[in-house]
């Protein structure tokens, strides 16, 4: 496939029109995260625009079909899983309409695609990267492109609604039907006419996740600000960094100090973190080679602008073998976003959540031409349909024995945090 590397800065409109003319496209994704203490956590930096072949999992079919799509390219292939891909791993179903509707498991190879490279530069890959240079020297952006309309979000559960579902699920921990449950509530508006290009920019501004993404699949849209890794290849090697433990932050810096050595030393927190490591640790051992799954950090202390995080870095040596179906197979749903045991507290999520995932939960991601991966995990976003005008974010927290209600009522607000600023400058 033909390449042409290019100065971004000798666009016209530079980045922004970049990113207009990709989501200009039916089918894009916009990968773009950052991390400011750890250039290995964030995602690679690149646009994949418009499809030459795509791979949706229908109800009803198999995955093994995955298998013989995944033809070997030049371009590789962006990677969108729905929470909904349980139902066909482990046949649980979902009680809930989901209002925006993205696909279990979508995998499409781009018609375009643009890796940015250091020092500004670009590199176009595609059929005929000169005509895709020339379009983007003309494209112009739309008048008051800045504009964010104020949007009132509604929450599925009030706050005692809430109090009372996490109580009946801390009765199901007493009885030993499980240990803990990642427990997720849906704020949605309706009637909301946004650019989600706009939305995305700003989310990522004020949030400065390591896994940002701009994800559009016809009327649907992800606008993602993920500080999360669900899975990472390169090569034999793969990792998965889960995140469980949360702290707000504080503009003093002595209080925002108290807070994270707080978090640190939390028993509860740490347990939860503990809990979902060793989820993780048996999923890969699936996969692994033997002997080969290792925990290389053990709840380390990642601050973001909101929030302050405990993530765990676990590891483990797989085959050549081993491609993204098995994966999947083996470590879909993450364990942060379900609980332990897996299967179990699925079921259970399925009776006391209000609303379908959809696209929470799930994950976004670039599979390389060589198999290498990077897979994020679909949290603090926003989905929109945008014929429907339904715009909604999700939070959960972490369940346990040692869990106060109130203060997972209040967790979930802090995490909520970077979404709702962006809707109230």
């Amino acid at each position: 496939m033909p390449l042409l590397e290019k100065d971004l800065n000798e666009l016209p409109l530079g980045l922004i029109g970049l990113q207009r003319w990709a989501v200009s496209h039916d089918l894009c994704c916009i990968l773009d995260g950052r991390s400011a203490t750890d250039p290995d956590y964030s995602f690679p930096k690149l646009l994949a625009v418009g499809c030459t072949r795509q791979f949706e999992l229908l109800p009803g079919h198999s995955l093994a079909a995955l298998d013989d799509f995944l033809l070997p390219t030049d371009m590789g292939y962006v990677v969108q899983v729905g929470y909904g891909l349980k139902d066909h791993l482990e046949q649980i179903s979902n009680r809930h309409t989901d209002p925006i509707g993205f696909p279990a498991l979508f995998v499409y190879e781009p018609l375009v695609l643009i890796r940015f490279l250091e020092n500004d530069r670009i590199r176009i890959q595609a059929a005929d990267p000169q005509s895709v240079w020339d379009q983007l020297c003309r494209m112009q952006v739309p008048a008051n492109d800045d504009i964010i309309p104020p949007v009132e979000f509604i929450s599925r559960n009030t706050e005692e609604q809430y109090l009372e579902l996490v109580g009946k699920v801390q009765a199901h921990i007493a009885r030993g039907d499980c240990y803990e449950l990642n427990y997720c509530q849906e704020y949605y508006a309706e009637g909301v006419e946004i650019d989600p290009l706009v939305i995305y920019q700003q989310l990522r501004s004020v949030v400065q996740a390591p896994f940002s993404c701009l994800y559009r699949n016809g009327n649907r849209w992800l606008m993602g600000a993920s500080p999360e890794r669900f899975l990472k290849r390169q090569g034999n090697r793969i990792e998965s960094r889960p995140m469980k433990g949360t702290a707000p932050r504080d503009l003093d810096p002595i209080k925002d100090e108290l807070l994270s050595e707080e978090l640190l030393s939390s028993a509860k927190e740490r347990s939860e973190n503990i809990m979902v490591v060793d989820l993780v640790r048996n999923d890969l051992s699936r996969i692994a080679e033997r002997g080969s799954v290792q925990v290389e950090a053990l709840c380390a202390l990642h601050s973001f602008p909101q929030v302050h995080q405990l993530v765990s870095t676990v590891t483990a040596r797989v085959s050549s073998t081993v491609g993204l179906r098995r994966v999947l197979e083996a470590c879909f749903p993450m364990g942060s976003m379900t609980g332990a045991p897996k299967i179990r507290v699925m079921e259970l999520t399925d009776v006391y959540e209000t609303s379908a995932r959809g696209l929470y939960s799930g994950s976004i991601g670039f599979l390389e031409p060589n198999g290498d991966f990077d897979l994020n995990v679909v949290i603090r976003s926003l989905q929109y349909h945008a014929e429907k005008g339904y715009l909604s974010y999700h939070v959960g927290s972490g369940i346990t024995a040692y869990s106060d209600p109130k203060k997972e009522w209040q967790e979930c607000a802090w995490k909520s945090a970077g979404i709702r600023r962006v809707f109230t400058r």
